[in-house]
C-alpha cells in the first residue's frame, strides 16, 4: 500500500513551484518551463514536443494550493502466473497552506479477484512528518515517522526520493532515468495525451520500476491516470475521476481521529533512513 502513495505522486501531488496568478508571491518554477508553456497554449495538442507536453503539466500543477479526486486502484499481483486482481475506490486530498502540504488518501471499498464488493475503510493521513495508516477493519493505527519534528518534508519531496515525478522534475533529470516517449498524441482535446517512461538500465529506479503509462487530460492539463510495472511484474493502476482544484475544503480533513479501542504502533524515525535523504 505504501507504494500507492508513491504511484499517486506522478499524479496528484503538486510541485514546490508557487501559483503563477499569485500576485503577492514570486513563482518558484524555472523559467524556461514557463516560457515552454507559455509559446505551447496556443498550439494544437497533436503538434506538441514532448518538452512542451511536459511544460504544459507541470505549469499546470504549479498553480495548485487543494486538490480532491475520486480514486480507483487497482492492483495486479504477479499478471502471468497468479494474476490477483485487488481494486479499492476512495477520495484523495492534498493541500498547501503556509508553507506547510498534507495528504490524505481515504479507500471506503474493496473487490479482490470474482468476490462481491463489500466495504473496507483504510486510511492514510500525511502531514510532512510522519505518515499515518488507519486500518478499521484490523482497528489499528501505525504511525511511522519520516522527517524531524522540526524538519516537515514537503509531500512532493518526500515521495520523490522513491518515485519518479512526471512533470515536476526537470525533462534533463526525467530523461536521465528514462527513455520517454509519446504514446498517443491525439487532436480530439476530449482524448488524452498518453507518455512512456522505460527505466534506463542504470536508473536510480532500476531496481523497482520497468516502466510507466501517464495519461494526461489535454483540456484541464491535470492527471488521469498512472499504470505502473514492477520489477516482480506487478501493476499499479490509479484512475483520478472528477477532479476539483483549488476549491476550499476544512482543515479538519487532515487530523487523525480514530476510536480510542484501536491499537496504536508508533514506528520511530529510521536515523539512516534520513541521513540519506
Amino acid at each position: 500500500m505504501f507504494r500507492f502513495l508513491l504511484v499517486f505522486a506522478v499524479a496528484a501531488i503538486v510541485s514546490p513551484c508557487l501559483a503563477d496568478n499569485a500576485p503577492s508571491v514570486q513563482t518558484e518554477c524555472p523559467a524556461p518551463f514557463a516560457e515552454v508553456a507559455a509559446q505551447a497554449s496556443n498550439k494544437p495538442v497533436d503538434q506538441l514536443t514532448l518538452d512542451e507536453i511536459l511544460a504544459m503539466l507541470r505549469r499546470r500543477t504549479s498553480e495548485i494550493r487543494s486538490y480532491k479526486a475520486n480514486i480507483k486502484y487497482l492492483f495486479i499481483q504477479d499478471p502471468e502466473l497468479l494474476d490477483s486482481r485487488t481494486v479499492r475506490k476512495g477520495v484523495i486530498y492534498y493541500q498547501k497552506t503556509d508553507g506547510r502540504s498534507h495528504l490524505r488518501v481515504n479507500f471506503d471499498t474493496i473487490q479482490q479477484d470474482d468476490t462481491p464488493l463489500r466495504q473496507r475503510m483504510e486510511q492514510f493521513v500525511f502531514d510532512g512528518i510522519s505518515l499515518t495508516k488507519i486500518d478499521y477493519e484490523l482497528k489499528t493505527v501505525d504511525v511511522y515517522q519520516q522527517a524531524e519534528q522540526d524538519n516537515p518534508q514537503d509531500v512532493f519531496e518526500y515521495i520523490s526520493h522513491n518515485f519518479p515525478i512526471v512533470g515536476f522534475s526537470p525533462t534533463e533529470t526525467l530523461r536521465k532515468q528514462f527513455d520517454i516517449s509519446i504514446i498517443e498524441q491525439p487532436a480530439d482535446r476530449t482524448k488524452p495525451v498518453r507518455l512512456h517512461l522505460k527505466v534506463k538500465p542504470d536508473s536510480m529506479y532500476k531496481d523497482d520500476y520497468r516502466d510507466i503509462d501517464f495519461s494526461i487530460d489535454s483540456r484541464t492539463w491535470l492527471p488521469l491516470r498512472v499504470v505502473a510495472q514492477s520489477k516482480e511484474e506487478d501493476v499499479y493502476d490509479i484512475h483520478f475521476l472528477d477532479a476539483a482544484v483549488n476549491k476550499k475544503f476544512e482543515n479538519r480533513v487532515f487530523v487523525v481521529e480514530t476510536p480510542k479501542s484501536f491499537s496504536k504502533n508508533i514506528h520511530p524515525l529510521q536515523k539512516d533512513r534520513e541521513g540519506e535523504k
